[in-house]
């Protein structure tokens, strides 16, 4: 039976005053914490940032990136 693997996905949001598009999401994620994190981004469109949720979950379910389970 695998090791069970916890994956971290951190949000930090704000609004930038006098922008057209004021969301600003940094989001910082790993689909296995012990590797560290994996990927960071700055998004500025609320779609954008929910898509990348939905991305990470999908690879959270399909495994750590490089595992053998």
């Amino acid at each position: 039976m695998p090791a069970p693997v916890t994956g971290l996905f951190i949000i930090r949001a704000w609004i930038e005053q006098g922008s057209t598009d004021p969301l600003r999401a940094h989001i910082r994620l790993t689909t296995d914490v012990s590797r560290g994190f994996e990927d960071s981004m700055t998004l500025s469109e609320l779609r954008a940032v929910c898509e990348a949720v939905a991305t990470w979950l999908g690879n959270v379910l399909s495994g750590p990136a490089g595992s053998s389970t």
